[in-house]
């Protein structure tokens, strides 16, 4: 495989952008940059999702330190849930050795298509529970009580401390042992799932969920790409680009997220997932059955 000059440029520039979206939301570049890198760039699904493991290790140490800087991340809520996410990224990096790429593309369109709905279904949820207090109102489970993860943190955007008490331990481990494997099998960090697995079941605020997701995505890549590199699926000229424009882009969306009401947040997600679950739809059906969808794009 050859890299031209043009071809890298490109590819750092695409990579700032998924890093500034990534950080913005939580998920890290990962959900962006592989669909650009199959899509756009052309290159192998494996390839891809080795290179996004490793930027999401940039992105993560990017994003990560200013997000606890500025109170929003629950630390013990992440050293909680990275038990499991570690876990499930080994498991689901030893089937992405062995799974075709159309099989890969086809999970990482239903994975994108359910997280479309779930930010869509939940968009006002947020910013009605601050207002009303109904996070700070809840009680934890016998877990979460001992664990002491109860928080806050301060809303720039709603001009307010936001007070928060985690509940719902058994989803949340069970959602982030998925959000693991997802993280070793699509090079996503998992992120993707941990935000909404927070957000929607453990009584977390989006912005706390996204600043404890960014924490977290960091490690869990970390486990899948010593296996990418022992396979020989770590090419330098697509990591380096990559993991330089997400962590640009990262310093950039860490700045912009804590000044934007939830309701906009999830707005955003929603548009981006649904076109990416469309293009890696018909990407899947290409590759594996040879169907032709129209692109969007």
């Amino acid at each position: 495989m050859t890299y031209s000059l043009h071809f890298v440029l490109l590819l750092l520039a695409a990579a700032g952008v998924a890093g500034f979206f990534g950080a913005l939301l939580g998920v890290g570049g990962g959900i962006f940059i592989v669909p650009a890198m199959v899509l756009a760039f052309r290159l192998p699904m494996k390839i891809a999702v080795a290179a996004s493991v490793v930027s999401v290790i940039a992105t993560s140490n990017a994003g990560g330190s200013s997000y606890v800087d500025q109170r929003i991340t629950n630390l013990r809520l992440a050293m909680f849930l990275e038990v499991l996410t570690t876990t499930g990224a080994l498991t689901g990096s030893v089937l992405a050795l062995y799974l075709n790429e159309w099989v890969m593309s086809l999970i990482f369109a239903i994975m994108l298509g359910y997280m479309a709905w779930a930010a869509y279904t939940t968009r006002k949820l947020d910013d009605e529970r601050i207002a009303s207090g109904d996070f700070a109102r809840a009680q934890p489970d016998r877990i979460t009580g001992y664990l002491g993860l109860r928080g806050s943190y301060h809303d720039l955007a709603a001009s307010k401390d936001v007070e928060y008490v985690v509940n719902g331990a058994p989803v949340g481990m069970s959602i982030a042992y998925l959000a693991g494997i997802t993280s070793g099998l699509l090079g996503v960090g998992g992120g993707v799932l941990k935000v909404s697995a927070m957000n929607r079941y453990m009584n977390v605020p989006m912005k706390v969920s996204v600043g404890t997701s960014k924490l977290m995505i960091g490690v869990t890549a970390a486990v899948s790409s010593i296996l990418f590199f022992l396979a020989g699926l770590i090419h330098f000229f697509v990591v380096a680009p990559v993991a330089l424009g997400t962590t640009i882009g990262a310093n950039v969306g860490t700045l912009v997220m804590n000044r934007l009401h939830s309701v906009v947040l999830k707005r955003i997600f929603t548009v981006l997932m649904l076109y990416l679950a469309y293009e890696m739809f018909a990407k899947a059906l290409e590759l594996g059955f040879h169907w032709h969808l129209p692109s969007l794009g």
